[in-house]
């Protein structure tokens, strides 16, 4: 009995060490299949994680940057009127700069020059037409007239004023100016260096463009033109501009000019009125605080 208990025990100890080392042989399988699925699993989703990160990374930056937190946009809120506020304030500043200066040339224009000018503002609100007709806040009222001359002050030549055009239509109050730019405004001009005789009557966006009557005329860059007082209309001696180019036309019959007017069409804020009628004086600048000025022969 004692020799069977002792057989049974030995098979029963037999048994379980077989049981453990089954169990330690398929667990050293499993952890290898499991490192083996592991990597195949890596080698495959591992570029779409990467991807999904960088998308996802992307967005979350955009969405912080767009709204981020409270306090984040109430900060970039506030930078955004900040700056704002600044743009407007700069705007203000080099606006009164800028008028401050133009009204510094008209007062100069108006006590200094030999002629009498009404002051007039530009009420007209197309920019894009300003530049061959506008309208000014002076009418029959205040005595304005079809045909009367209209300038503006200039600073940076020898004279005080630059030719702008005239009076075509006038109101009670208000006026219709039809400038140098425009194609029915043919101006007559001479060179005051050569005496040459010239006309205006090609105007572009940029440039006023013309000729020399006399193909053989003298004429050359930096020239300052005038009015000739040909026509009827401008008298004798009105600023026009300086000459900035000269060509010959193709058969050679024709000397065109490109011109450079001191007026500034785009950006016209208040004008001069010169009425017809009264006695023009070249509206030169002279350092002789006794001179009255020469008026037309």
């Amino acid at each position: 009995m004692a020799y069977r208990r002792k057989k049974k025990d030995r098979k029963g100890f037999v048994a379980t060490v077989v049981i453990l080392l089954v169990v330690i042989v398929v667990s050293s399988q499993t952890e290898k299949l499991n490192q083996t699925g592991s990597n195949i699993a890596n080698t495959i989703f591992a570029p779409i994680e990467k991807l999904s990160y960088s998308i996802s990374s992307q967005v979350i930056e955009q969405f912080e940057r767009t709204l981020g937190s409270k306090e984040t946009r109430e900060a970039v809120s506030k930078l955004e009127e900040e700056n704002k506020a600044l743009e407007i304030e700069n705007a203000k500043l080099n606006t009164i700069i800028a008028k401050s200066e133009f009204l510094e040339m008209e007062r100069r224009a108006v006590d200094e020059s030999p002629n009498s000018y009404m002051k007039a503002s530009v009420i007209n609100t197309d920019t894009n037409s300003m530049t061959k007709n506008f309208t000014i806040d002076k009418g029959a009222v205040d005595g304005v007239e079809v045909n009367d001359i209209i300038l503006q002050a200039v600073g940076d030549s020898s004279y005080y004023t630059g030719l702008v055009g005239k009076v075509t239509e006038v109101y009670q109050t208000t006026s219709r100016v039809e400038t140098i730019n425009s194609q029915s405004n043919d101006v007559s001009f001479i060179n005051s260096a050569s005496g040459d005789y010239g006309v205006l009557d090609n105007f572009t966006q940029k440039t006023i463009q013309g000729y020399m009557i006399d193909v053989d005329s003298t004429v050359a860059p930096k020239d300052v033109l005038l009015t000739s007082g040909l026509g009827g209309v401008y008298p004798m001696g009105i600023y026009v501009g300086t000459v900035s180019n000269v060509t010959m036309s193709e058969d050679a019959l024709r000397k065109n000019i490109t011109v450079t007017s001191p007026v500034d069409f785009s950006h016209l804020y208040r004008v001069l009125i010169l009425k017809q009628t009264d006695q023009y004086n070249v509206d030169e600048v002279i350092e002789n605080e006794d001179y009255q000025g020469e008026g037309d022969e």
